[in-house]
């Protein structure tokens, strides 16, 4: 089972899907994968994940330095929280939720979280993603009318999951 969400405001997703993380280990349930850390921030550009269901936070993003505009993903970095994820997959029990901060760019090319994403469906996992506007193309080929989209609210994502 594969749902998705879709938000207009940036930053939207992250949040929303951080708070059913929240919720869903606070009621109890088996919840793996990763989602946005809400921490302090030096600069907008910073990226964080929290890794579930043990809350450690990574960070994904590299800094560039006092006076940089643009924001750089550490893709080495994603890829080292994606190994962590995997692994807490292959013993993962059933009935376990497993939920994916975004499909975003990297996914889209085939990196990020698209093969860990992939795992967790043909474990039989319930999963959540955030799908931008701009990899909702990628995201259709990739789920191949499999996915099916939940209104972006946290009572719609827990009904989705049964909760």
């Amino acid at each position: 089972m594969l749902g998705f969400i879709t938000c207009p405001v940036r930053g939207e997703a992250d949040r929303l899907i951080a708070a059913l993380a929240d919720r869903l280990l606070a009621e109890g349930r088996d919840v793996i994968g990763m989602v946005r850390a809400d921490i302090a921030q030096r600069s907008d550009c910073e990226m964080h994940l929290r890794l579930l269901p043990e809350g450690n936070v990574h960070t994904i993003s590299q800094d560039l330095g006092r006076g940089a505009d643009a924001c750089v993903l550490d893709a080495g970095a994603l890829e080292q929280v994606v190994a962590q994820v995997a692994r807490s997959l292959d013993d993962a029990p059933p009935g376990t939720i497993a939920l994916f901060n975004k499909f975003g760019k990297q996914e889209a090319s085939g990196r990020g979280c698209r093969d860990l994403i992939a795992q967790a469906i043909g474990a039989d996992l319930a999963v959540i993603v955030s799908v931008p506007p701009e990899t909702r193309t990628d995201f259709d080929r990739f789920s191949d009318g499999f996915a099916q989209q939940v209104a972006p609210n946290i009572d719609a994502l827990a009904a989705f999951l049964g909760s």
